[in-house]
């Protein structure tokens, strides 16, 4: 009943389809204002982002992928426009909405439009409404709505600020197009092909630059480069430098001759970057990597010290050492680096190579210590073969070892003996690694000196030892007259060559003489003795007086 009902309101009121005609077109104008109003910023926001990549790529001329950035953000910001500006405020067709922006203009109309469109079906189902009330909205809202034009709800007045400045942008991407295409062609050709070297077109160009080593040099090495120019001779020339992490610097080239510059660095001791400027014409940036020595980062030198010595081999982490004369020496040297050579060069020796790990980190070498001598190595890193040698001196200091030392501590002089002497001798000895054995170095009216075995000893020092020596036992033929000369002689344990080291005390010498003259010998001691002691005692006695003369002086 109710579309029955529709149906003949429509029929009665022609009108109303002219109504929902004005919404609908009012729909498409305000469709149409938001393309143009979406376009305008999406033209605005294309030139300028394309402006703004090729100002930003022509001065700082982004290196490679780095250029991908760029295009990723470009996308981005384009998205984002898209939608903010435009995609986001279209809409399906609602008349409802339409009649609501059409109110929103018009309040007189007092929510009638709004009614219309809602009811322009008639009744809904189930509801009672008047189908002469609804005829008296419809009749009303025509009556009312027919001088208005709904299309006011768009004012194309609102694109004149954005339309101008899309303008205004849009001259200037034509004004750079048609007097920079080629920076243009060459942009979009840096974007598509980050991996290509594509540079600006220019009024100089930059034929050819050639750096020594080609990009790598050796620490302390000379680093040349060199610079071609073409087209428009250029009155600036600038090599701009940065070390490392440090700020960029600019020096002038030298223009030793037409359209050629060079800059020469004498010697090379950090890594830079560096790119040349001639004119309006800038290269890409080149990175000079300097190869540093080897360095020694750890450091074991094995010390087996000789037999003679008693010690235990010994591990040190130092290049300096203090070793006893032929000491065997093993060094074992990890570098930071890996070598392809290595060797270590002496001034007192031809220089000798050292043996390399399989992954040339290690570096090893021995050699047995006879004698001092100064050392340093020389260096050849496997990545480039670059070779140095280390300006550091090291040293191998030997100690020789010291003959052993030997004293006759009694008798303290030259005595006389008959033929059945058996003689006492007391001495010390004393050695820096250990003594080995000792014996009695003698000789008859010096004739052939012959020697009598004391015996081994041990350790490094003897203090006051006693060795008893038979005459008659060593010497059969021994006689009234003879005179026996005669020393204590101590071994060490040196093993080198020429075998032990042997050191003689200061001689002694003793007379072979009767009985008789033995007795008187020995009487005339005795007496000389007892008046030694005489003397001394004298003398004490003395003292004592004197001291007690100065006791009893001293005040109360």
């Amino acid at each position: 009943m109710a579309s029955i009902a529709s149906t003949q309101l429509q029929e009665q009121l022609p009108g109303a389809a002219f109504v929902e005609q004005k919404l609908h077109r009012a729909w498409r104008k305000e469709r149409h204002f938001l393309h143009t109003r979406g376009f305008c910023f999406f033209a605005l926001w294309a030139a300028a982002l394309v402006l703004l990549d090729l100002v930003v790529d022509f001065v700082f001329r982004v290196p490679g992928y780095w250029r991908l950035v760029l295009v990723a953000i470009n996308v981005g910001a384009i998205a984002w426009v898209l939608y903010d500006h435009w995609l986001r405020y279209l809409h399906h067709y609602d008349p409802v909405v339409t009649a609501l922006k059409v109110e929103g203009r018009h309040p007189e109309l007092q929510s009638l439009l709004v009614s219309f469109v809602q009811f322009r079906g008639g009744p809904r189902e189930g509801s009672y409404v008047s189908p002469s009330l609804l005829r008296a909205l419809r009749r009303q809202t025509i009556e009312y709505t027919q001088p208005i034009d709904f299309r006011e709800i768009v004012s194309y007045r609102e694109l004149k600020r954005i339309s101008i400045f899309s303008a205004c942008v849009l001259a200037v991407f034509g004004f750079v197009s048609i007097n920079w295409s080629g920076h243009l062609r060459a942009l979009v050709r840096r974007f598509l092909y980050p991996e290509a070297k594509i540079s600006y077109p220019t009024a100089t160009q930059i034929l050819a630059i050639k750096i020594t080593g080609n990009g790598t040099i050796q620490q302390g090495k000379e680093v040349v480069i060199e610079a071609w120019a073409g087209g428009k001779v250029p009155r600036r020339r600038i090599l701009a430098i940065q070390q490392q992490a440090g700020a960029w610097e600019q020096v002038g080239l030298l223009n030793p001759e037409q359209n050629y510059y060079t800059y020469r660095f004498p010697e090379v001791y950090q890594s830079f970057q560096c790119r040349v400027s001639l004119g309006d014409a800038s290269s890409e940036t080149y990175q000079i990597t300097v190869v540093p020595p080897p360095r020694i980062v750890k450091t074991e030198v094995l010390v087996k010290y000789p037999d003679y010595t008693g010690q235990r081999p010994q591990t040190f982490d130092i290049l300096n050492l203090e070793v006893p004369e032929g000491t065997k020496l093993q060094w074992q040297l990890r570098c930071d680096q890996a070598l392809r050579s290595a060797a270590v060069l002496r001034e007192d020796a031809a220089s000798a190579s050292m043996k390399l790990s399989r992954d040339g980190l290690v570096a090893s070498f021995e050699t047995v210590a006879t004698e001092s001598f100064d050392y340093s190595f020389q260096w050849k890193e496997d990545k480039h073969g670059y070779e140095y040698k280390d300006e550091v001196k090291y040293f191998v200091q030997v100690i020789p070892d010291s003959a052993p030392q030997v004293e006759i501590v009694r008798p303290l002089e030259d005595e006389k003996a008959t033929v059945r002497k058996t003689l006492t001798v007391t001495y010390n000895a004393r050695d820096d690694y250990g003594l080995a054995e000792a014996c009695i170095a003698y000789n008859v009216n010096d004739g052939e000196e012959k020697r009598f075995s004391l015996g081994t000893l041990k350790g490094k020092a003897i203090e006051n030892k006693d060795a008893t020596w038979v005459l008659k036992k060593s010497i059969s033929d021994l006689k009234e007259g003879d005179v026996v000369t005669y020393a204590v002689e101590v071994a060490d344990n040196h093993t080198g060559e020429g075998g032990a080291f042997r050191t003689k005390s200061q001689g002694r010498r003793l007379q072979i003489v009767s009985d008789e003259e033995y007795l008187r010998y020995l009487a005339e001691r005795r007496r000389k003795l007892i008046a030694d002691i005489k003397t001394m005692h004298t003398q004490e006695t003395e003292a004592a007086e004197k001291v007690g003369e100065i006791e009893s002086k001293k005040p109360d």
